[in-house]
């Protein structure tokens, strides 16, 4: 029996049923791809594609090794992901949807406040125009239920600093998004402009949330996510300067990928694709794969299948990377 399909006919099928489609619409999906070579290069290829695939679509894209980031830790992932947003650039995009809403015509480039150069665009007053900015960003952020408090108050202050002064705007940048990017956890940092609370495994998995709700309104398709998590295989402790899971970890991070199935409805515009190791699909309960946590293996796990047809829609697959493998 062949339970494996090749894995340019299944990154076929996810761009044209998921990324170009359901989760373009507002869906969100949790898929596990498991390469059966089980060579590192075959994970990094796949990984690479999708998100490739992913980006030509208009997504944002971002990748987590459980190599380097403790993946059992929401925070950490958070932060992980955090760190590939193009903050800039999505408040730039924001700020120009809100002009659009209101027919105003491009800012021009220079050095000055953006409100200034979009005033004398559109030959208005430049504290009437600012006035009615602020109205806006009051309106379709601050008061945003999507996004969670400190997120939104955080998008907020970056939107409002991106109209004035560039100076003043790049010092509001580099404290808020180092808050999070998890550079600088200090609350005192990150207090006058009020935000008081630290990202922690308390509430990261709501500001990730927010930052899917803060990417739409931004206007791109969504966040695609590969999440590597080959390295919680590893029953050994390689010693070899990356991060090593104990069988504690190990369920830790299966709980997390639970929380994130069971939570997908709270998920908007968001493709997640865990790439496991071949020891991922051991059923054995006292081994490191899905077996360990029935939680898990029993929303992911196929126990019904077709003998000799794979269905790529299931939540787990197994890829080869030629048709006859």
């Amino acid at each position: 029996m062949n339970f494996a399909m090749p894995s340019s006919e299944w990154l076929g099928l996810l761009e044209s049923e998921y990324l170009g489609s359901f989760i373009h619409d507002g869906g969100s999906s949790i898929k596990f791809a498991v390469p059966m070579g089980n060579e590192h290069e075959d994970t990094i290829a796949l990984s690479e594609e999708i998100r490739a695939r992913a980006k030509r679509l208009g997504f944002v894209v971002a990748h987590v090794d459980a190599a380097i980031t403790r993946v059992h830790m929401i925070d950490q992932l958070f932060y992980a992901v955090a760190e590939q947003i193009p903050w800039q650039e999505t408040v730039e995009r924001v700020v120009r949807d809100l002009a659009d809403g209101e027919g105003y015509a491009p800012a021009p480039a220079g050095d000055g406040p953006l409100f200034r150069r979009l005033a004398v665009a559109n030959d208005l007053d430049p504290d009437y125009l600012l006035m009615e900015f602020r109205k806006k960003i009051a309106t379709q952020i601050f008061r945003n239920t999507k996004l969670a408090k400190d997120f939104r108050v955080a998008m907020t202050q970056l939107v409002r600093a991106s109209l004035g002064d560039p100076q003043e705007a790049a010092t509001v940048f580099g404290v808020l998004t180092d808050w999070l990017c998890g550079r600088n956890r200090a609350v005192s940092a990150v207090k006058p402009y009020g935000i008081y609370c630290r990202i922690s495994r308390a509430n990261a998995r709501y500001l990730f949330e927010s930052l899917l709700a803060w990417l739409s309104l931004a206007g791109y398709s969504g966040l695609t996510l590969t999440l590597d998590i080959g390295r919680i295989s590893i029953a050994k402790n390689p010693r070899d300067g990356h991060l090593y899971y104990t069988k504690a970890g190990v369920l830790d991070a299966y709980e997390l990928l639970r929380q994130f199935i069971d939570g997908s409805d709270h998920l908007e515009n968001c493709l997640i694709v865990v790439v496991p190791g071949l020891e991922f699909l051991d059923e054995d309960v006292l081994g490191r794969g899905i077996g360990a946590y029935d939680a898990l293996k029993l929303r992911v796990y196929d126990e019904v299948r077709d003998r000799t047809i794979v269905n790529p829609m299931s939540s787990l697959v197994r890829l080869t990377t030629t048709r006859g493998a």
